[in-house]
């Protein structure tokens, strides 16, 4: 697996974060003050108002708003960076921990280095929420970059769907009974056995923010 560290501050988006600002910036425009976390969930569409936070939070992280200790919400204009010929689709928020809502929006794109890039393959990157593949050196916050295939070997790091449509990054391992095992890379987490999962893809890279 292929890792790069690069500052790519603004060119890291995802796609729910992106309508997250857009709706800010709508909303402070029309009211003069910023929404309640129960607002910005009901808007991208999530029950939890922890998920409108973790969205917030990386926001704030990657220059575009500032937040005061009252809850107040500033909006910091920053310019996306023009992008070249190895840039893909940053598509959602992938968990490395318990699976969460599997947020796929309309992509924006990101810059990755061209080794990681199979020649004729299709790429795209998500970035990552939790801790659960720490010892594979993959944080909280870093964007993977995944190669689409619909099938994994034994030991590949993959994008695993599950029946009711989380979304999950663990180690692949198929079982002689025909099941399947996520194995996390943390040794406070237990592996989960499951009939059968869908593969989205396998690990092949990643980024890390500089701050």
């Amino acid at each position: 697996m292929a890792k790069e560290k690069l500052n790519f501050k603004s060119s890291t988006l995802a796609p729910v974060q992106r309508q997250t600002l857009e709706f800010l910036r709508n909303y402070i425009s029309s009211n003069g003050f910023g929404p309640t976390l129960k607002d910005i969930a009901e808007f991208i569409g999530v029950k939890s108002p922890s998920t409108a936070h973790f969205h917030l939070e990386r926001l704030e992280a990657k220059g575009f708003i500032r937040r005061g200790e009252d809850g107040s919400i500033e909006l910091i204009e920053a310019q996306l960076p023009d992008l070249g010929p190895t840039a893909v689709p940053l598509v959602g928020v992938i968990a490395a921990g318990m699976p969460i809502e599997a947020i796929e929006r309309g992509p924006v794109m990101v810059e990755v280095p061209a080794n990681m890039i199979r020649t004729g393959g299709e790429a795209y990157c998500l970035e990552v929420s939790g801790d659960s593949m720490i010892d594979e050196h993959i944080c909280d916050g870093d964007i993977v970059v995944i190669q689409k295939q619909e099938v994994a070997n034994n030991g590949e790091i993959v994008v695993a769907v599950l029946e009711d449509g989380s979304a999950t990054l663990k180690t692949f391992r198929r079982l002689k009974s025909g099941k399947v095992m996520l194995v996390p890379a943390n040794p406070n987490l237990s592996p989960v056995t499951l009939d059968g999962v869908e593969i989205r893809g396998k690990l092949v890279g990643l980024i890390r923010e500089i701050h």
